[in-house]
């Protein structure tokens, strides 16, 4: 039997899975606008940091292509990544 869980925010999260990505993920927050960052940030399924490259899961294709356009850079200098790859997961 499926159970419906409520989403929980990405930093909320990240809290729990993965702290040491918390820096990097304030960091991005405070260089967006707050209703860009809750809308395309927090909203992600996913985000995942190894060998200078950071992956992020979105749930949406619009959101990913939003992302790539406007974020690419400073969401590398946040994470001090040189690779960001962003897919939609429906």
């Amino acid at each position: 039997m499926l159970k419906w869980e409520p989403f929980t925010p990405l930093v909320e999260r990240m809290a729990q899975e993965s702290p040491e990505l918390l820096a990097g993920l304030h960091n991005l927050k405070e260089q967006m606008l707050p209703a860009e960052f809750e809308k395309y940030i927090n909203s992600l399924i996913s985000l995942k940091k190894g060998n200078g490259m950071l992956l992020l899961i979105t749930k949406k294709e619009m959101y990913r292509s939003i992302i790539e356009s406007k974020f690419l850079p400073v969401i590398r200098s946040s994470f001090s990544v040189d690779r960001v790859r962003i897919i939609s997961q429906p």
